[in-house]
């Protein structure tokens, strides 16, 4: 059986590939949400191919949602991921953006399904996004950890290397099979502040969209991301300042830590979500009393 399905193949030009994926590795779904503001940043995208989720995910953990209007079922959603060519039109290389859930199943037959499709249309190099709950602030700049299937990519990137024994996602996974193909990877990993939780932090995505321009020399607009953050980390502040000065002693804690620790990522996002979380300002007074009920121990 083969489990990719494939529509028609725009033509790429030497593509660089991002591929996150939500649930355990994606704190704040920082990943999955840098992967899709990637794809809205840009006119010319086409989605290609899908991985048929039946081998590979439990679907009371992930359900397929149903679009009901008037009575009437109008479509049926099964969790799957996707591959999306964006063209670059005024560059000499393009991108292909890898985006779905974590699976349940089979990982080493999805990862290397996964890469046989990248290797296919002739992917040269993969960036793979992630997030960790660390002991970090929003107020600090955004703490990027680069892990790569050599050294020389880790350097090439610019970000902080890592030393790191324990348990791994579908990310490390992937990079495994990349390096199985000769693919040159490099996975970008994000510290979130533990008191965000779920929530989103478009801090970090914007700093995931600045690396990932950065790496590839291809210019992404972030202006957007960064209206976002600023009136996201006001309102932030503002929460933790009505909720008095004791619980700014828990702000100070975290940086008496020399280093965020890898391998502390998020389960929050492992149930069932079809989008990543929104980034709309408007949403952030949500955040208000989850915020004070953690720093305050009652979460």
């Amino acid at each position: 059986m083969d489990v990719i399905r494939r529509q028609q193949q725009p033509p790429v030009r030497r593509p660089i590939a991002v591929v996150a994926f939500g649930g355990w590795n994606d704190a704040c779904d920082v990943g999955s949400t840098a992967a899709s503001f990637v794809i809205d940043a840009h006119d010319a995208t086409s989605t290609f191919a899908e991985i048929e989720p039946d081998p590979f995910y439990d679907f009371q953990q992930h359900r397929p949602t149903a679009d009901v209007q008037d009575g009437v079922t109008k479509s049926l959603t099964w969790p799957t991921v996707k591959f999306t060519a964006i063209s670059r039109l005024h560059d000499d290389r393009d991108l292909v953006v890898v985006t779905g859930p974590e699976p349940n199943f089979r990982w080493k037959t999805f990862a290397r399904s996964l890469v046989g499709v990248l290797d296919e249309i002739g992917v040269e190099e993969v960036i793979l996004v992630g997030a960790y709950i660390g002991a970090v602030d929003h107020n600090q700049p955004v703490s990027l950890t680069g892990v790569g299937t050599d050294a020389v990519s880790v350097i090439r990137s610019g970000l902080e290397s890592s030393n790191y024994n324990g348990p791994t996602g579908i990310l490390g996974v992937v990079q495994g099979a990349c390096k199985e193909k000769g693919i040159r990877s490099i996975a970008i990993w994000a510290a979130t502040p533990p008191y965000l939780s779920g929530n989103p932090y478009p801090k970090a995505v914007l700093a995931v969209v600045e690396k990932i321009s950065d790496i590839t020399n291809l210019h992404i607009d972030t202006s957007e991301l960064i209206a976002l953050d600023a009136d996201y980390t006001r309102k932030v502040d503002d929460a933790l300042e009505e909720a008095g000065s004791d619980l700014s002693e828990y702000l100070d804690e975290l940086e008496t830590y020399d280093e965020p620790i890898l391998g502390t990522l998020s389960s929050s996002n492992a149930s069932n979500k079809a989008q990543p979380p929104s980034l709309d300002p408007e949403h952030t007074d949500e955040l208000v009393d989850e915020i004070v009920k953690f720093l305050e121990g009652d979460a």
